[in-house]
C-alpha cells in the first residue's frame, strides 16, 4: 500500500470529521432553523424527483366538484373522436361545468391509456355524482313549476348547508311527514342527504350508467343489452351487493336508494345537467341506453345511447350522463314504507329480516297514494310537484304515486309504455315482487 496516499486520505478523513462536527454544532445552535433547512431540502428533492410537479397531480376540473374516487379495477374513460378511450387521470377527462360527468368502467380485458374501449370490453359502467348542497325551492309542500335547481359542490365531506333533517317515521294514516327539519325555508341550502351513508360522509358516489343487466349470479352494467328484470327487491339487493366481490372492487356496492335517485335527478335538473325533460327510453324490448323524443310511444326500434337522439335520454343531454332514468324498465329503489305498526314492511320483497338501515330510506305508512307530505327533502317526490296531491302532478306530467297500504316499495322512472307520464321525476308504488317490467340500478362508493 502507498503510505503517502494513506496519510493524505487520513488527513482528508480527519478534516471531514471536523467539518461534520462543526456543522452539527451550528445546527444544534440554530434549533428551529434546522427544521426549516430540512423542509427546504425535502422540497428540493421532491422537485428534482418530479414528486411535486404539476405534471404528476391528478386532474381536477374548475367546477369545485370533488375528484372521482376510483376503486380497485376501475378504469377512467373519456369520449374522444367518437370513441371511448382509457383516460389519463393527470389530464382532463371530465368537466362538470360543461355537463361532462366523470365515467369509469370495469373491463374484462386490459387496456392502456389512449386505447379505445368498446362495449364488449365493458362489464360495469359508472358515472360519478360529486357531493353537493342545493337551495330549497319548495320546502312548504306546495306546488311549483319546473325550474333550474341551484346546486353548489361541496369540498371533501364538508357539511355546509344550514338545513338539517331527521326521520320521523310512524305507522300513521299518512297525514304526518316522514321527517322533521330545521331551517327548512325556501332559499336556504341543504347538503343533499344522499351523501351520508349511515354514519359515513361521502365525497360522492358512483351510479350505474344503465339499468342492471346480466344475471343475479353476476350483474353487468352496459348499453345495448336487455336489462335484468323479474326479480324481487331482495334478489336485486343481494345481486348488486355481490358486485363488490365478483369484480374485486373493494368498495360498498348497493342497490340504489330513493334518496340517491333524487340526488342524480336534482343534479340533472341543474346547470350541470340537461336542465330540462330527459328523453324516454321507449324500447319495448327493454334494451338499455335507447332514447326517443320525450313522451314518445313505445317502439321496438332503438336510438342507441351514442346517437344524437339517444344522448338526449341521458341526465346531461350528452353521452357523459346517466341513462334509462326515464322509461326503459320501472326501477325498484330502496325506499320502503313502514307497515301500520311503524315497522319495516317487506310485503312481497323477499326479505326475511330488514337490511341494514343505511341501505334504504324509510317512509311513514299511508292508505292513499297521493299523501305526498310523506316525502323527504331531496328524494324528488314532494318537492317536484306542479300539483300537490295529484297522481299526475309531477314535473313534466310525471306520475306521482306514493307507496300505500300493501304496496310498500318505491319504483322510479316509469317504463317504456308510459309516454309523457314516464320521466326522471316519476315515482310509483310497487309490492316488492318480481315483475317483468321492473329492473334496478347499482350504486358504488368507498
Amino acid at each position: 500500500m502507498n503510505k503517502k496516499g494513506f496519510a493524505v486520505s487520513g488527513i482528508i478523513y480527519s478534516l471531514l470529521i471536523l467539518f461534520l462536527l462543526l456543522l452539527f454544532g451550528i445546527l444544534s445552535i440554530m434549533g428551529a432553523r434546522k427544521m426549516i433547512l430540512d423542509k427546504l431540502k425535502n422540497e428540493v428533492m421532491e422537485e428534482l424527483n418530479g414528486e411535486n410537479s404539476d405534471t404528476n397531480k391528478q386532474y381536477a376540473d374548475n367546477s369545485g366538484a370533488n375528484m372521482p374516487e376510483l376503486l380497485d379495477n376501475m378504469v377512467p374513460i373519456k369520449y374522444e373522436n367518437n370513441n371511448w378511450v382509457v383516460a389519463d387521470v393527470l389530464q382532463e377527462w371530465y368537466d362538470y361545468d360543461a355537463k361532462e360527468w366523470a365515467n369509469a368502467v370495469v373491463l374484462n380485458t386490459t387496456k392502456n391509456v389512449g386505447e379505445v374501449v368498446t362495449e364488449d370490453d365493458i362489464d360495469l359502467w359508472y358515472v360519478w355524482i360529486p357531493r353537493y348542497k342545493y337551495q330549497l325551492f319548495n320546502a312548504d309542500n306546495g306546488s311549483v313549476n319546473e325550474q333550474e335547481i341551484q346546486i353548489q359542490f361541496e369540498s371533501g365531506t364538508s357539511l355546509t348547508g344550514t338545513v338539517s333533517c331527521t326521520d320521523n317515521i310512524s305507522g300513521t294514516d299518512g297525514t304526518t311527514s316522514s321527517e322533521t327539519c330545521t331551517n327548512a325555508t325556501n332559499g336556504n341550502w341543504y347538503t343533499h342527504p344522499a351523501f351520508t351513508l349511515g354514519t359515513q360522509e361521502l365525497t360522492g358516489f358512483w351510479v350505474g350508467k344503465f339499468e342492471v343487466s346480466g344475471s343475479t349470479s353476476k350483474i353487468t352494467i352496459k348499453p345495448n343489452v336487455t336489462s335484468l328484470r323479474s326479480q324481487t327487491v331482495s334478489s336485486f339487493f343481494t345481486a348488486i351487493q355481490n358486485i363488490n366481490t365478483s369484480y374485486s372492487l373493494n368498495g360498498d356496492s348497493h342497490m340504489m336508494k330513493n334518496m340517491e335517485w333524487g340526488a342524480v335527478a336534482y343534479l340533472s335538473h341543474s346547470k350541470y345537467g340537461i336542465n330540462e325533460e330527459v328523453y324516454i327510453n321507449n324500447n319495448s324490448n327493454f334494451v338499455t341506453g335507447c332514447g326517443a323524443t320525450a313522451g314518445s310511444s313505445s317502439s321496438s326500434s332503438c336510438n342507441a345511447y351514442n346517437t344524437t337522439t339517444g344522448m338526449l335520454a341521458s341526465t346531461t343531454g350528452n353521452i357523459y350522463g346517466v341513462y334509462d332514468m326515464s322509461g326503459g324498465a320501472w326501477e325498484y329503489v330502496m325506499g320502503n314504507m313502514v307497515n301500520s305498526s311503524g315497522n319495516f314492511y317487506s310485503a312481497s320483497a323477499g326479505f326475511s329480516t330488514p337490511p341494514d338501515s343505511k341501505y334504504y330510506d324509510s317512509y311513514t305508512y299511508g292508505t292513499s297514494w297521493t299523501t305526498h307530505g310523506r316525502g323527504k327533502l331531496g328524494d324528488a317526490t314532494k318537492e317536484i310537484l306542479k300539483t300537490f296531491g295529484n297522481e299526475y302532478g309531477g314535473w313534466y306530467s310525471d306520475n306521482a304515486n306514493f307507496p300505500y297500504s300493501s304496496t310498500s316499495w318505491f319504483i322510479r322512472g316509469g317504463y317504456f309504455i308510459y309516454g309523457s307520464n314516464a320521466g326522471l321525476f316519476h315515482f310509483y308504488y310497487g309490492a316488492g315482487g318480481g315483475y317483468s317490467t321492473y329492473s334496478a340500478r347499482a350504486v358504488l362508493c368507498e
